[in-house]
């Protein structure tokens, strides 16, 4: 698939999205943490979970388990108890094992070695956590770039190599992580599965709206 989008239309939606999300960005305490590991816990309680859901179990669990050894010596660790998606539990539990013996690291390829953590998960960290740029993908991010550059999307589209290079180009090199956060924030907020196109402040470009 070929897609002909003005480097124009890019700049507008990326400045929309970093000025949008300035303005409007949420607090999260995982926001700020400079603990690696709280970092890394927390786009894994993130995964399919809303954020305002994860905060309390995040809080409890940064007092608790400082390092990934606290967090192996609780034999009743129970995290997700009140997130779902049980299974993440064993995840981390491997996950706890190898960052008990060395540091999370920063190289995607590493990263993605790792028990639990995917192509989202290994890109948020660094994007948000570590200060590397990289390009984060997902069923909102799909949603938003297909309405607002007019394009159809599928449960595919995020695997598909002409999205990845669309998002790659998209994604600024110098603000990628305030880009992020306003794409992560906008999606939650307006450019939901039912979108408040009438308060949303890129409407008057988005091919959607």
């Amino acid at each position: 698939m070929e897609l002909k989008i003005l480097p124009e239309t890019i700049e507008y939606f990326t400045k929309g999205i970093i000025d949008w999300g300035r303005k409007n960005y949420d607090d999260f305490p995982w926001r700020e943490s400079k603990n690696k590991w709280h970092s890394l816990v927390a786009e894994i309680m993130l995964q399919r979970t809303k954020a305002e859901q994860v905060v309390s179990a995040y809080e409890e669990f940064c007092a608790k388990y400082p390092t990934p050894l606290d967090y192996l010596k609780d034999e009743e660790a129970n995290v997700f108890a009140t997130l779902g998606l049980y299974w993440r539990e064993e995840r981390l539990k491997d996950l706890a094992k190898v960052l008990s013996k060395t540091e999370v690291p920063e190289d995607k390829g590493a990263l993605l070695k790792l028990p639990g953590i995917g192509d989202y998960i290994a890109a948020a960290y660094r994007s948000l956590h570590w200060g590397t740029r990289d390009v984060i993908i997902d069923s909102n991010v799909v949603r938003i770039y297909g309405r607002f550059f007019g394009f159809k999307t599928d449960p595919e589209t995020r695997r598909k190599k002409w999205f990845k290079d669309l998002a790659n180009e998209i994604t600024p090199e110098d603000n990628f992580k305030d880009f992020n956060y306003g794409l992560i924030d906008f999606t939650r907020k307006v450019c939901k599965p039912k979108p408040r196109c009438k308060t949303c402040e890129l409407r008057m470009q988005c091919k959607y709206g």
